[in-house]
């Protein structure tokens, strides 16, 4: 696709959510399930297409699937911060759909966490949202923000190796995720394998500076 078509087509794929998340009726149920499965169905298949293009190791087919990625996390993000803003966290939805609306924040930038950050803690203080989906928000803030994880969900992906992004208090750290509804640490690791087809190294004195230089390396 021409620089230009896909300047034009990615403008209006990212135009096109904010209408409909302001013409949907706050408490219609059946409207949000249909629009929440199809944002799940859209965000979770892309990242298979990305986790397959890395076998591929073809740097052009993977920027090509990271350009659709961004393009319709930052669609699922407009819509679903539109309607929160409006409408507050919607009631009554699955286990599923309450996780669909984590992952659209999980997947958006650090601004964008940061303000739906405490809704989503209050739906997990409830029992709403799966107290893991807020662990893995929770790491990931702190990744971005520089600082040591806390459960030992991210990772920083080079090459074929997986690296664990540096934990704070790591000799306590499966009873902490437990507490969260995470697996052990190494049945994590051994499924991050599975998935990833990669290696994976968790380096206990691996300071947050080196894996910051790590993730300057890969990009």
């Amino acid at each position: 696709m021409k620089m230009k078509n896909l300047i034009l087509f990615l403008f209006l794929f990212l135009s096109f959510p904010v209408l409909h998340a302001q013409d949907l009726i706050c408490n219609d149920r059946k409207a949000i399930s249909e629009k929440l499965k199809m944002i799940r169905e859209a965000d979770q298949g892309i990242r298979s297409r990305i986790i397959k293009e890395m076998a591929t190791k073809d740097p052009e087919a993977m920027k090509k699937v990271a350009l659709e990625m961004k393009a319709g996390d930052k669609q699922n993000q407009l819509f679903i911060g539109s309607f929160l803003d409006r409408c507050g966290w919607p009631k009554g939805l699955s286990a599923e759909e309450n996780n669909t609306i984590f992952l659209v924040i999980d997947h958006a930038d650090t601004a964008f966490m940061a303000k739906y950050f405490p809704i989503l803690k209050l739906q997990a203080d409830q029992g709403i949202v799966a107290k893991r989906d807020l662990a893995t928000l929770q790491d990931r803030m702190q990744l971005r923000s520089g600082k040591k994880q806390t459960y030992g969900t991210q990772t920083l992906k080079t090459g074929n190796i997986v690296t664990i992004w540096p934990i704070d208090d790591p000799q306590n750290l499966d009873e902490r995720r437990k507490e969260m509804g995470l697996l052990m640490m190494n049945e994590y690791i051994a499924l991050l394998k599975k998935t990833y087809q990669s290696e994976v190294i968790w380096d206990k004195d691996l300071t947050v500076e080196a894996a910051q230089e790590k993730m300057r390396k890969k990009n």
